[in-house]
Parts: C-alpha cells; sequence; structure tokens
C-alpha cells in the first residue's frame, strides 16, 4: 500500500511545481513529471528493483531517483488506521544519509549516467502504528512527512563522498572505512563496493588480502 509519505514526495516534485503526477510514460508508471519534462521516482524501498526501469528509461529522459533517508522519526499510535492520533513520542533510533549505501548497490552500476540524478534526501517522518496481537505487539500502517532536512545529490562518482561523514586516507581498505564510519564490515563493505563501481575508487593493491583502494575525485 502507498504510504502517504509517497505521495507527499509525489506531489512535492510534480504538482506542487506544475508539473503532474503518475504518468504512464513508455509501458511504464512513473511516479512524477517535473515542469522541464524530467521523470521523478520516488523509492523508499530498495533501489535495485528500478534498474531495469531506468536502463530503459535512461536511453530517451532524464531521470531524478528520490530516494528518502529516514534520520528521525515520531512513533505515533492510533487504535485503527484511520483513527486520531491517541499519543506520540520521538524515537531514540537516528538515521543518516550514509544508510543508502544499504540499498545504492543494486542501482550504482548506472552512476554515472548523463541523464541520471538520484537526490538522497534526509528525512524526519511520523510512523503511524496500531495495536496487534503478534509480536511485535504493533502494526506500521503509514509513514507521512514531517520535514526535509538535507538533501545530497548524486550525478557523478565523486559526488558519493559527500555521503561519507568522516574523511579517509588517499588510500584505505574496508577495515579503514568501517572504522571511519563506525558502522559494521559488511557496511562499509558496500560503501567501498559503490565507490569502485562508480569509479569514486578504484583498487590498486591489497595490504594481506584485503584490497586496498585508492580515492579519486
Amino acid at each position: 500500500m502507498e504510504t502517504a509519505l509517497h505521495r507527499q514526495l509525489k506531489t512535492r516534485f510534480g504538482p506542487d511545481v506544475g508539473g503532474r503526477s503518475e504518468v504512464t510514460l513508455a509501458g511504464f508508471r512513473i511516479d512524477a513529471v517535473d515542469p522541464d519534462g524530467s521523470l521523478v521516482e520516488v523509492q523508499s524501498g530498495a533501489l535495485g528493483p528500478l534498474r531495469a526501469k531506468l536502463t530503459r528509461l535512461l536511453l530517451e529522459h532524464r531521470v531524478r531517483v528520490v530516494k528518502p533517508v529516514v534520520v528521525s522519526k515520531r512513533v505515533v499510535r492510533r487504535a485503527r488506521r484511520d483513527g486520531p492520533d491517541q499519543s506520540s513520542r520521538m524515537s531514540p533510533k537516528r538515521g543518516a544519509a550514509l544508510d543508502v549505501f544499504d540499498d545504492l548497490v543494486g542501482l550504482i552500476r548506472l552512476v554515472p549516467h548523463p541523464n541520471l540524478r538520484i537526490d538522497v534526501m534526509e528525512v524526519s517522518i511520523d510512523e503511524i502504528r496500531v495495536p496487534r496481537r503478534r509480536w511485535p505487539g504493533f502494526a506500521v500502517v503509514d509513514r507521512r512527512l514531517r520535514e526535509e532536512i538535507a538533501t545530497i545529490t548524486i550525478q557523478h562518482p565523486s559526488d558519493l563522498w559527500n555521503l561519507i561523514p568522516a574523511p579517509l586516507p588517499d588510500r584505505f581498505s574496508t577495515v579503514d572505512l568501517a572504522e571511519a564510519i563506525g558502522r559494521p564490515m559488511a557496511l562499509a563493505q558496500k560503501v567501498a563496493y559503490c565507490l569502485r563501481w562508480s569509479g569514486a575508487a578504484e583498487p590498486v593493491g591489497k595490504n594481506g588480502n584485503r584490497i586496498v583502494y585508492e580515492r579519486r575525485d
């Protein structure tokens, strides 16, 4: 089921700026078309499923992928989906633009492309929950936008470095990367994969059994 967050972003990049939403083109359903004719795809989940669609559309169209990343959320409880809010609290969990690498691995082989722009949008949301008997005792029934905090645009390989909050040496391994970002090795490996395949970094040797990468700007 489409969330309020998805509808809000479609409207923001389509009708709110003089464009359109829910347009059929080349056999595909497009979330929005902005006033200059660029196609807009809003993707809250994994980006990989967009690859086949984008591969075809990018041949003739400019495409902007809007990827919201939740960096903060307020938990709103209701008795039922369409009922009134009963209580709310801010979740202690925090996210960051860096989290997009979990999903970006599925699309990175299209970067760079002259017709492709990826907007990583840090957002604050309301998460609507209703009670249920099974664990964990609630179901998330909707998400709605509270605030757009910042957007990082990816058009060139070097733009990926703007997603990484900590400085790295010009040459680094995934161990260095994991330490710098303070995240598990699994995410560091995804970051390295994206940097490598986009051309933002390239392998230049090994340190033991670990690949050493060199930054390319």
